[in-house]
């Protein structure tokens, strides 16, 4: 039998150092769970660092946020932006579960890195995607983590709906102006503050979208380190029934399917009102006015509808702004020169309530599926942002500047949450921080001003943003929202519209006649 002897390609030996990361997750903020976490850190800092050929590239590290999902896990999201900007190489995980355990999400992310030539090692499994059975292995493994993940989060919502049924339960996440202390709301001192600013404006009718603004104009920041306040957001604290003591529980639920996503509960499943759960921040009757003055501020809009879209919509023939009109005792948006017979534009007639319910599902998608809508548009422009930033140093100097501003605001969040900074110090330190990044955005705008490229990357990361701080799905129309994301619409025909967003993206959405 003739002998095969392998000869092996050659390489060439590379003085330059692998870029390599690490990615550590835990499930809960459980003392336990945070001194795993941070032996992970400790463990690939040194572990990178120690290892011949390669150079730390960072650690990336999320806690007490769930794996079925990659939504809310800022870490592991920074970390693909950074793959796709071309500064990591490896990435070292633990396991497949802290990776992910939707085998969805987990596949298109391994395929996506491995595209971009980066290599994920999983440890306990021993998995390294660049071998040619890796994706084999890591569908199996995905599917068993899944499965596991499934069945906990089964036995989790029998627990807390028994609980929910005989009101021991009340939330998992505190409302603002609280904290939760063992299952326990309790008032959070310097939110309750900013509430009883928020009641007493309300109280005065002031509407919901000029107190947000007025929160942001006294340099207030929201909770989590979301950047502003929103309408949509005040409206959500002002009408929460914790306000007064009171818990209304299950308003939203999960499916028990995957992906795990939140929706409002419109009666499919049983809803529980736990009165005296807590003690309250609000007097019922100042609760009752607010929630009074608001109503009558929603029957004004109602009553003022016909003129809601001036100025928003714009005939796809001759560009002129629709006009309000009435026929049959019935409202009607149209073009004016084609109502006037100064030109032969297509004949679209749109009723306001078909509008609204476009524009709100729109934005319920948009709110949904923002990552799966904006993720790819994303990724190119940053790869062509990068690029544009390697040849520009004031750039490259200004964008360092600010993410390491944007780090030490993350580390100084952390740290005040957990409470190893005091209130007066870290308010402080948060306007320092705020005016210094104002500072450097704005030279950073002069920055990039005629790269088209860039300006539309700053304005998708803005529209992130703002889908961030939205407390929930938009159920109900704002036009205060709707302002800030859209920035015109134009009618197809009688029943299809495409919004145009201010980042520049179009969206179609049908409408029912």
């Amino acid at each position: 039998m003739a002998q095969v002897q392998i000869i092996q390609p050659y390489q060439p030996q590379s003085e330059e150092l692998e870029k390599v990361a690490a990615y550590c997750r835990v499930s809960t903020d459980s003392k336990d769970q945070l001194n795993s976490y941070r032996t992970q850190i400790g463990y690939y800092t040194n572990f990178i660092t120690q290892h011949p050929g390669w150079e730390l590239a960072d650690i990336y590290a999320d806690e007490g946020i769930t794996g079925t999902s990659l939504e809310k896990r800022d870490e592991f999201k920074r970390m693909l932006q950074d793959c796709r900007a071309g500064k990591i190489q490896r990435i070292l995980v633990k396991s497949v579960s802290r990776f992910a355990r939707n085998t969805l999400e987990l596949i298109e992310t391994t395929r996506e890195l491995k595209s971009l030539g980066v290599v994920v090692v999983f440890e306990e499994q021993g998995i390294d995607t660049a071998q040619m059975l890796g994706e084999m292995q890591l569908t199996l493994l995905a599917m068993a983590a899944q499965e596991e993940s499934t069945s906990i989060s089964k036995n989790m919502r029998w627990s807390i709906q028994k609980r929910m049924e005989n009101g021991t339960f009340t939330t998992c996440y505190p409302a603002y102006g609280f904290f939760l202390e063992n299952g326990k709301l309790h008032p959070k001192e310097e939110e309750v503050a900013i509430v009883q600013i928020m009641v007493s404006l309300a109280a005065q009718g002031i509407g919901h979208n000029r107190i947000a603004g007025y929160l942001n104009e006294l340099g207030i920041p929201p909770r989590n380190g979301k950047r502003k306040w929103l309408g949509t957001t005040v409206s959500y604290i002002l009408s929460n029934e914790k306000l007064i003591g009171d818990s209304l529980v299950q308003k939203e639920f999960t499916p028990t399917v995957l992906p795990f996503r939140k929706i409002k509960n419109q009666g499919q499943v049983p809803q529980y009102y736990v009165a005296d759960s807590h003690q309250g921040i609000v007097t019922p009757e100042l609760f009752e006015n607010i929630q009074k003055l608001a109503e009558q501020r929603r029957v004004s809009y109602q009553n003022h509808v016909d003129h809601l879209f001036t100025h928003r919509i714009l005939c796809p023939d001759c560009g002129k702004h629709f006009r309000h009109i009435e026929s049959n005792k019935q409202g009607y948006w149209v073009c004016p020169n084609r109502v006037n017979g100064l030109s032969d534009c297509s004949a679209v007639r749109l009723s306001e309530k078909n509008i609204v319910q476009a524009a709100l599902s729109m934005m319920g998608k948009l709110y949904s599926h923002h990552d799966m809508i904006l993720s790819p548009t994303l990724s190119l422009l940053e790869e062509i942002a990068a690029r544009q930033e390697q040849g520009n140093a004031k750039l490259y100097e200004l964008n360092t500047a600010l993410a390491d501003l944007n780090e030490k605001a993350h580390t100084l969040q952390r740290l005040h949450n957990k409470g190893f900074i005091e209130d007066a110090d870290f308010r402080e330190q948060s306007d320092a921080l705020a005016s210094r990044r104002k500072k450097l955005t704005d030279q950073r705008s002069q920055a990039i001003h005629g790269s088209k490229a860039l300006e539309t990357l700053d304005r998708l990361r803005e529209l992130q943003n703002t889908l961030a701080a939205l407390p929930e799905i938009p159920w109900e129309f704002d036009i205060g929202l709707f302002d800030h994301l859209v920035e015109k619409i134009i009618p197809i025909s009688n029943t299809e519209l495409t919004f145009k967003l201010k980042c520049g993206l179009e969206l179609k959405e049908v409408t029912h006649q």
